[in-house]
């Protein structure tokens, strides 16, 4: 279990990162000694997580030995998101290379997550298309391969968020997780959504 503990007691935060971001703790509970021990060696990248990013925290995916989490861009300092991980047999953050995502002249956001045991990121441009990204062979930027583009539908306004959750039993269809609050199905075959 970690526990992440802000330091500056809330706000916009001045200190390390140009009055961007905020200091933080980091505990992790080691459940053998009933003990918190902090982890030292915090990424800079951790410090850009500001109140309003915070709630990301809770989307995250656990592959390859590592809890990953994605670190927000920030277009005022022109830093794009990162996949942020920690290594729970070391307690390590490291930043894992992402996918060559592709210019469809929107902005985007990413979003991390795992299927089928792979860890895998969400391109979410401008809220109207998501690219999912799968990483085959952990830790290998080459790996990373597009499994399917998901265009938005009439009746729902946008994509604020949309995370892959499991394969059908036949392979065919893949169940999403749509703005927290729906399951659809994505039909490989037609590329369409569907309750």
């Amino acid at each position: 279990m970690a526990q992440f503990v802000r330091e500056d007691g809330g706000g916009g935060g001045g200190n390390g990162a140009g009055g961007f971001g905020c200091e933080y703790e980091v505990k992790v509970y080691i459940l053998k000694n009933d003990k918190w021990k902090k982890i030292e060696g915090l990424p800079t990248r951790l410090r850009l997580l500001s109140k309003p990013c915070f709630h990301i925290l809770h989307r995250r995916g656990y592959a390859g030995h590592a809890v990953h989490w994605i670190a927000p861009q920030r277009r005022r300092l022109g830093i794009r998101d990162c996949v942020l991980g920690f290594d729970v047999r070391d307690d390590k953050f490291f930043e894992l290379s992402q996918p060559d995502y592709e210019n469809k002249g929107m902005n985007f956001q990413v979003h991390v997550g795992v299927l089928k045991g792979n860890l895998c990121v969400m391109c979410n441009y401008d809220h109207v298309c998501v690219d999912v990204w799968v990483m085959k062979e952990y830790g290998v930027k080459e790996s990373w391969s597009k499994i399917c583009s998901v265009q938005g539908i009439k009746w729902m306004c946008t994509f604020m968020f949309l995370r892959p959750l499991v394969y059908s039993k036949d392979g065919d269809k893949l169940l999403l997780e749509v703005n927290d609050e729906k399951l659809m199905w994505y039909d490989w075959k037609n590329s369409m959504l569907r309750l």
